[in-house]
């Protein structure tokens, strides 16, 4: 059987068309091969839904909304539909809701599942619904009751600029940038310093070196076991100290110093003849003189023995 070339340009015109409707859903969200189940909520503001937005269950897209309408003429109410795999099961508690899907504001609807699962949604059934609030509006919620703190503090700061202003006047900007002057040559006189330090530091630095190699030979010198044997003198001249009775030998100290300020103070009164000695300088002169007068009888009887001495024999 022979196909005619007319019959052949209408099929594959139908198929193309089939797949351009089927390519267009896709873009659009939708799949004709999957059964959609159409669902309904109302709102009174949709702030800013489009019919093309997309529906999320859980952070998952799963459908598109596919019409908004209002519901009367002054626009209080709006109906709107989207569309879901008949797949899904929505408890009758579950809730549509309406909310910003990122950062730059673009509206979304998610299904917040419900907890009733006696009951589930028929398809065309409305559904709760809920606006949730942006995250701009709930910023200035949480600010509202700092705003007038905030209006206090601009308030203030205003004070403040005109106070800075009245501050500084001709007077207080020439002074200031004197100020700014000394600064700049107390920085040029802190450079030369530096400088300065840095060619003394040059000029000792060999002596500097000379310091360290003296140090090192001296801990070379200082070995383990020479370190060690000074270490162990020390403790057995502690140990030494330490057994050592120098509380009695203080207190014998000090008991002969109390004898010898005793003897000391006799001899300052005057008392026994070395306090009379010294006291007393008559019985020194006395005394001299008696030595004097004793030397020169012994000198004379060393001259003149016969003048002392009468030997007879017979």
């Amino acid at each position: 059987m022979k196909i005619k070339t007319e019959t052949k340009i209408g099929i594959v015109g139908v198929l193309t068309i089939g797949i351009l409707i089927w390519g267009v859903n896709f873009l659009k969200g939708k799949n004709l091969f999957e059964k959609q189940n159409t669902y309904h909520a109302k709102y009174d503001n949709i702030n800013g839904l489009l019919p093309t937005s997309y529906v999320f269950i859980n952070g998952m897209k799963v459908g598109k909304v596919n019409n908004i309408q209002y519901m009367d003429a002054q626009m209080t109410k709006f109906l709107v539909s989207f569309d879901i795999p008949a797949s899904i099961e929505l408890p009758r508690n579950s809730v549509a809701e309406v909310y910003s899907s990122d950062i730059l504001g673009s509206k979304a609807m998610r299904i917040i599942i419900g907890n009733d699962y006696n009951s589930y949604l028929a398809e065309n059934d409305t559904m709760l619904s809920q606006t949730d609030v942006s995250m701009f509006a709930e910023i200035g919620k949480m600010l509202e009751p700092y705003s007038k703190k905030i209006e206090n503090i601009v308030s203030n700061l205003d004070s403040v600029v005109e106070s800075v202003n009245t501050i500084l006047n001709d007077k207080s900007q020439q002074e200031i940038q004197s100020m700014i002057t000394n600064v700049n040559e107390i920085s040029i006189h802190l450079a030369s310093l530096s400088k300065n330090l840095n060619d003394v530091t040059a000029q000792e630095k060999e002596k500097i070196h000379t310091i360290v190699d003296n140090i090192e030979k001296l801990s070379e010198t200082l070995n383990d076991e020479k370190l060690a044997l000074i270490i162990d003198n020390i403790a057995n001249i502690s140990d030494t100290l330490a057994n050592a009775n120098i509380s009695s030998a203080m207190q014998s100290i000090n008991s002969s110093l109390e004898s010898l300020s005793g003897v000391l103070n006799t001899i300052n009164k005057g008392s026994g003849n070395l306090g009379l000695l010294v006291n007393d300088d008559n019985l020194y002169k006395n005394l001299e003189h008696s030595t004097q007068a004793l030397d020169s009888l012994i000198n004379d009887i060393k001259a003149n023995p016969k003048r002392y001495l009468n030997i007879s024999i017979f």
